[in-house]
């Protein structure tokens, strides 16, 4: 088949083995047959926060798109304010992590 089409909520969160993996983490990987990069839908409850981590072994980037709520992107320690419709790409050497505000957030992550 050339395309697929999922619909997110029937792909269960869950911790993958990724360290930064966290258990509000769908991988939409399996489930739309993509292979060459990782894709996310993170759903964080308010006040919650990603695993910080870096790519500085495997060369990874990290794009990130907020779609719901409020929040910030943090790298190396600096916190930068992501509103719905946001877009921030993060090189592997930096730390980064996403902290949802006093609402819940969701965001989409590409990772290649």
């Amino acid at each position: 088949m050339g395309y697929s089409v999922i619909k997110v909520s029937d792909v269960p969160p869950s911790a993958a083995s990724h360290p930064a993996s966290s258990p509000w983490d769908r991988r939409l990987n399996a489930a739309l047959g993509v292979k060459a990069f990782g894709l996310y839908h993170v759903d964080l409850p308010a006040g919650a926060e990603t695993v910080p981590h870096d790519h500085r072994i495997d060369g990874v980037e990290d794009a990130y798109v907020l779609v719901r709520g409020s929040g910030w992107l943090v790298i190396d320690g600096t916190a930068v304010e992501l509103i719905p419709g946001s877009a921030a790409a993060v090189t592997p050497e930096a730390t980064r992590s996403i902290r949802a505000a006093g609402d819940s957030c969701a965001f989409i992550a590409v990772c290649a």
